[in-house]
């Protein structure tokens, strides 16, 4: 029972992941009519990515514990692995306060200068969000040891 738990998590985590990056990509054009009627859409979005990465985190710490629990410490105590989690955290708090908040900026402060503080506070957690999505990804690779070999 625990190896298809086990595959349950990484299906999970991977599924999670993935609807993370998808809605980062449409992040931008909601940002751009985020001033018009459009906007409540934008903050669905966001609330939606919250919860995906928090989940994609709260699977990649099942998989570390259930990996342990099935003798896969090979792959589990590789450095790429501990690094993942560790970049997967900081992912983690890059969304909820820097992205999510300069969303709320830029929804709140529409026509202000704390709107475009906002703007660029969303564009910088993006592209930090993205490129530790990436990075994440290639560890993910080089770390699958046993359980991917």
């Amino acid at each position: 029972m625990l190896p298809l738990v086990h595959t349950v998590a990484i299906a999970l985590h991977v599924l999670f992941a993935a609807a993370w990056f998808g809605m980062a990509a449409a992040v931008p054009s909601l940002a751009r009519s985020a001033m018009r009627p459009g906007a409540a859409e934008g903050g669905r979005v966001i609330a939606s990515m919250n919860g995906s990465i928090v989940l994609f985190y709260v699977f990649a710490v099942a998989n570390w514990v259930l990996g342990r629990q099935l003798g896969f410490e090979i792959q589990y105590n590789h450095w790429a692995y501990h690094t993942a989690l560790t970049l997967g955290l900081l992912l983690v708090l890059v969304q909820l306060f820097l992205i999510r908040t300069g969303w709320n900026k830029l929804v709140a402060g529409a026509g202000t200068p704390e709107a475009e503080s906002g703007r660029k506070r969303l564009a910088a957690g993006l592209g930090i969000g993205n490129l530790l999505w990436i990075v994440l990804f290639i560890l993910m690779y080089l770390g699958r040891g046993v359980v991917g070999g």
